[in-house]
């Protein structure tokens, strides 16, 4: 019985780890990135050092994609389930909960190397 709690209790936080949005970015391999999101946040991603040839809405209500670095000025909008190809100029992008101010994830606008 132990073990079972352990086991359901694992599964439970792997899956929380997961977040309750997701953004896949793609590279020019067609590699892709994932970004989480949970209810009740926002979070602007700055991606101008990471190669962005698509960018693929696969959960989010509200995703907008900017040409600046940190989510400010003007965006498109990229609807559930699309994605945009020729994405190159995207150099950051926010999703979460509609209504909400985007956090920037990280002000040093990182590389981001997890690419699968």
């Amino acid at each position: 019985m132990h073990k079972s709690l352990a086991l359901l209790a694992l599964l439970a936080a792997s899956a929380l780890a997961q977040g309750d949005y997701h953004m896949d970015v793609y590279n020019n391999a067609n590699q892709r990135l994932r970004f989480y999101d949970y209810k009740g946040h926002r979070s602007c991603f700055c991606v101008k050092n990471v190669q962005t040839a698509k960018i693929r809405n696969v959960d989010v209500g509200d995703a907008k994609l900017f040409s600046t670095k940190d989510c400010t000025g003007n965006f498109s909008k990229l609807s559930k389930g699309d994605t945009r190809e020729n994405a190159q100029w995207v150099n950051s992008f926010s999703f979460g909960d509609s209504g909400r101010a985007s956090e920037l994830a990280d002000a040093s606008c990182p590389r981001y190397t997890g690419f699968q």
